[in-house]
């Protein structure tokens, strides 16, 4: 989907994303079916994607889009130990784009420590006792 529209395709400027969270009861990869990020109905089931995987009685054309704050974490880790051994073999300046890409991902990372349904933490003695975290109250330091 170039250029932000729901279907401008292949002409269009812009980034192309694809959406491959939606997966089958059991979260396997194997059963991930890839699919566009602005689902119109006109691909897919009767409802495009979104019956394949939920029973509802109304579903909404929509926009999807998803991140793997994991999945990046384990990419920046990758670089980076590329990074080590290139630099041990005398062929640091191979992966420094590459290095520099996921340091700049990395940054980003941090986004993916916080979430809105954080509670404080401290003294709560149950969900209904205290409220959801705000500014670094709603972080955890976890990966979301």
């Amino acid at each position: 989907t170039p250029g932000g529209t729901c279907e401008g395709g292949p002409t269009r400027s812009g980034p192309s994303y694809i959406n491959t969270f939606q997966r089958g009861p059991q979260e396997s990869v194997w059963e991930t079916v890839p699919q566009p990020t602005c689902d119109a109905f006109k691909y897919g089931g009767t409802n495009g994607y979104l019956d394949l995987f939920t029973g509802d009685n109304s579903y909404a054309k929509q926009w999807k889009y998803t991140d793997a704050p994991d999945a990046d974490a384990r990419a920046v880790q990758a670089a980076y130990w590329a990074g080590v051994w290139a630099k041990a073999q005398g062929r640091g300046g191979d992966v420094t784009a590459t290095v520099g890409k996921a340091a700049k991902m990395g940054d980003y990372l941090r986004y993916a420590m916080y979430d809105k349904y954080f509670k404080k933490i401290g003294d709560c003695a149950g969900p209904s006792t205290c409220p959801a975290g705000t500014g670094k109250g709603a972080s955890q330091y976890l990966l979301s």
